[in-house]
């Protein structure tokens, strides 16, 4: 898949900007935007390549589609993945990244980015939160069952939803 090609489905997305609480996601659907995002990942401020597929280092396969709305940190799929698995990663050193799997294919990413928006409907992130907010912890461990079973991942969910709640019972008053 070309990234004309991959754009096309990024614009399909019904929702580009999502988000749950403090926490939301941001899909990109422009090549400039695109270009942009691989800046400090694929390729350094000069265009120069900051690939090197040995294990730990950002790889050739991987292109930024996404970014984290509150960290500001990477989505990324795996152009070697025919599912185009998503990730997203932190370094830990410089250009060593620990990667994980957010979703194990695009389409899944998608359903998560959906169910997020259906559940919250939020237009931006939140700082404090409020009436709107999932506070039954039933209900997000509902939730999260839901996230887990469209992106086929555990760990990365597991982390979203402990941020929300420590997020709650940090700010609600």
């Amino acid at each position: 898949m070309n990234q004309s090609e991959l754009l096309n489905r990024l614009k399909a997305f019904e929702h580009k900007e999502v988000f749950f609480g403090p926490q939301g996601f941001s899909v990109i659907t422009k090549m400039a935007t695109l270009n942009k995002a691989q800046i400090g990942y694929a390729v350094d401020k000069k265009g120069a390549s900051l690939v090197n597929d040995d294990i730990g280092n950002w790889q050739s396969s991987w292109l930024v589609i996404a970014t984290d709305t509150e960290l500001g940190d990477p989505y990324f799929i795996d152009l070697a993945d025919e599912h185009l698995a998503v990730y997203t990663a932190i370094a830990e050193e410089e250009n060593q990244w620990q990667a994980t799997l957010v979703s194990a294919s695009l389409v899944g990413f998608e359903q998560c980015l959906t169910a997020i928006y259906q559940q919250c409907q939020q237009k931006s992130a939140m700082y404090l939160p409020d009436e709107s907010c999932i506070f039954d912890l039933e209900v997000l461990e509902t939730f999260g069952k839901q996230l887990v079973e469209f992106s086929q991942t555990n760990d990365f969910w597991q982390h979203f939803f402990v941020g929300y709640v420590d997020w709650l019972r940090d700010e609600h008053v």
